[in-house]
């Protein structure tokens, strides 16, 4: 017995041919003209010693499948696109904000050729990147000056690291926040160099306790705001002038960590209003940072607003260069940015065009997409996300799908469609698809609806 095993192992190493041998073969003369020689050379030579490995036959069928596959594997991301059909606009596991096309052609213009990133094209001479939103920012909110970073904490830190290294900054207890991926600002703080001082209670905080706590140690008063929750019940946060004047008198910056970035009021489309970048620096705030990414509804990038004599500093430091953007930051952000100055924010940025669609075209687009099947057009709810409105919802209308809620949901992801379940029934939310997204949930259903028994 042992010899025959013995003799049916040397059988099905003899099939093995040499790792040249098959390189040179037709059928894999496509994989080394697409991915070279020598990388398909190292699969080739894996494959092998998993077949010595296992004492399997060789099998150029099953050879170049494996190969193809493993090569495909190496050397693409995993990153793809995917379709939002879960009722949060701006959801921070699916990338956050759409990018229109119109915008991304308008950035491609600088973006795919070189550009004057850090060139000044009157004076000839090397320019300075940090200067090129400066213009657009004082048009539309007011502010002296503008830095972008790579995003809203980026921009804190860095704006700490400036104005508050070595001394204390106070913030509100009910402040001090944890956004997403446990990142939390008493630890942003610290990166950036400054002392938390923390001040008041979590559920109540006054002027006078910011006063109280201003000594000659105090370099700034931070206010955050509270992004993913809100506090309700026996509350009491002090005014943004109430808190400018006490800057004022003591001589201190007021900061203010935005963080959502507000450029319109937000009651239009069914939420609360709330202050938006313009009127916090109308207001007299020394500085804000906010995202680009969330109510900007750009790429991901962080913007300092505001004083001058500040963002001057913020431009000498040296975290100022870790920091920074490149060239297609700049071009997305100040194609978006252009958009709320013209006026045209709800006609090229998506997340506006999702919030302005009237409900009666949420309905004609559900029904549209559920025709022919047994799928249900019911009445939902929206969410706005990214930390914007945590506790508040608007109306729209999404697609209830038959079948068991978790297979179904199971099976629209393999289709890249990220869906919801809600009382138990798999449902697809209309507001936040966008316009190619429309034939590809169709036919996801209509298959749905034959899989279903």
């Amino acid at each position: 017995m042992a010899k025959a095993a013995s003799g049916a192992l040397d059988s099905a190493l003899r099939t093995i041919p040499s790792v040249e041998r098959i390189l040179s073969a037709s059928a894999f003369a496509p994989l080394v003209h697409t991915f070279g020689r020598e990388r398909v050379k190292q699969h080739v030579v894996d494959h092998l010693d998993s077949l010595r490995a296992s004492r399997s036959p060789y099998d150029e069928s099953a050879a170049h499948a494996f190969v193809g596959a493993s090569l495909a594997t190496a050397t693409s991301s995993t990153l793809r696109r995917v379709i939002n059909a879960s009722g949060v606009i701006i959801h921070t596991n699916l990338g956050r904000s759409p990018i229109d096309d119109t915008l991304w052609s308008e950035a491609a213009e600088v973006v795919t050729g070189y550009s004057n990133l850090e060139f000044d094209l009157e004076k000839g001479e090397r320019g300075a990147r940090d200067e090129h939103l400066t213009a657009l920012c004082r048009s539309l909110f007011g502010c002296e000056a503008a830095v972008l970073t790579n995003n809203n904490a980026a921009g804190t830190m860095l704006t700490l690291a400036a104005v508050a290294a070595g001394r204390e900054v106070l913030v509100s207890r009910g402040e001090l926040v944890e956004i997403g991926g446990a990142f939390r600002v008493p630890d942003v703080i610290q990166q950036g160099g400054a002392k938390l001082h923390e001040v008041g209670t979590t559920n109540r905080t006054r002027t006078r306790d910011y006063a109280a706590a201003i000594s000659k140690k105090t370099a700034a008063i931070l206010r955050v705001h509270r992004s993913n929750f809100d506090i309700v019940g026996f509350t009491e946060t002090p005014p943004i002038v109430e808190l400018v004047e006490l800057a004022r008198a003591k001589h201190i910056p007021l900061l203010y960590d935005e963080g959502s970035g507000r450029v319109v009021d937000l009651a239009k489309y069914g939420f609360a209003s709330g202050p938006t970048i313009q009127e916090l620096i109308a207001g007299g705030v020394d500085i804000v940072t906010c995202s680009t990414d969330k109510l900007i509804g750009a790429t991901q990038g962080g913007l300092i607003l505001g004083s001058e004599a500040i963002i001057a500093r913020i431009r000498k430091h040296p975290l100022m260069r870790a920091l920074r953007v490149g060239k297609e930051t700049y071009a997305i952000v100040a194609a978006t940015l252009q958009a709320f100055a013209t006026e045209k924010h709800e006609e090229r940025i998506p997340i506006y065009r999702m919030l302005a669609t009237p409900f009666d075209a949420l309905r004609a687009r559900a029904e549209s997409i559920a025709r022919s099947t047994s799928a249900r057009v019911i009445e939902s709810q929206c969410a706005l996300g990214g930390g914007t409105t945590p506790t508040e919802t608007i109306p729209s209308i999404a697609i209830e799908v038959n079948g068991n809620a978790s297979e179904t949901y199971a099976r629209f992801l393999r289709e890249a469609i990220v869906g919801r379940i809600v009382n138990d029934r798999f449902t697809l939310e209309v507001r936040t698809l966008l316009g190619p997204d429309l034939p590809r949930c169709q036919k996801a259903l209509s298959e749905s609806a034959r899989a279903t028994p």
